[in-house]
């Protein structure tokens, strides 16, 4: 999976909190790319088995879709708790949070993850 995809699924993801449907468009304005750009990412995850496109153009989370977007929350949380934590603004939180989470390796995260727990290897 992509960071580009994971970007995607937050976005739907999101969406979907605040609205009964979402289509392409609202992705294209909640992420600030062209509709091309989207149409082209759209396209291959649903290509992945990680969204459906009803007939009214609604988009959905598949199984596997919804638990990357899921992984994807935790990475967030993590961050933006820590952050929260360490006396960042909430909004400034959840911002650098999003961020750290679509740039970080898998393997950054689940050091920073052993240092909160106090697992770290030394």
């Amino acid at each position: 999976m992509s960071r580009t995809q994971d970007r995607y699924l937050y976005a739907i993801q999101a969406l979907k909190k605040k609205y009964l449907c979402v289509r392409a468009v609202d992705v294209t304005h909640y992420l600030g790319l062209s509709k091309a750009s989207v149409s082209i990412v759209l396209r291959q995850m649903r290509d992945q088995g990680l969204i459906e496109a009803e007939s009214d153009g609604n988009l959905l989370l598949t199984e596997k879709g919804q638990q990357q977007a899921s992984l994807l929350g935790i990475r967030i949380e993590f961050f933006r708790q820590l952050l929260a934590d360490a006396g960042v603004d909430p909004d400034q939180a959840l911002r650098d949070a999003v961020s750290f989470s679509w740039k970080m390796s898998e393997a950054s995260f689940e050091a920073f993850r052993a240092i909160k727990t106090g697992q770290a290897s030394r």
